[in-house]
């Protein structure tokens, strides 16, 4: 029996390579941690940006030049 074009593509088909495949979505290699890796500094100099903002609003006195 002939089964139409439409018919075959709805049925999925098992990916040989599956299993194989799997460890690129686990552990390190999830999305969540590709993610955080890719900015190592940042939170470290947007604290530092912010801190410095707020001493030079508070404690730097006005008329600097």
């Amino acid at each position: 029996m002939r089964q139409s074009r439409y018919s075959l593509a709805a049925t999925p088909l098992k990916d040989p390579w599956e299993k194989r495949e799997a460890w690129r979505y686990t552990g390190q290699f999830s999305r969540y941690n590709r993610l955080k890796g890719m900015f190592p500094g940042f939170g470290v100099g947007a604290t530092a940006f912010v801190l410095y903002c707020v001493y030079e609003k508070l404690a730097a006195t006005p008329g600097g030049h």
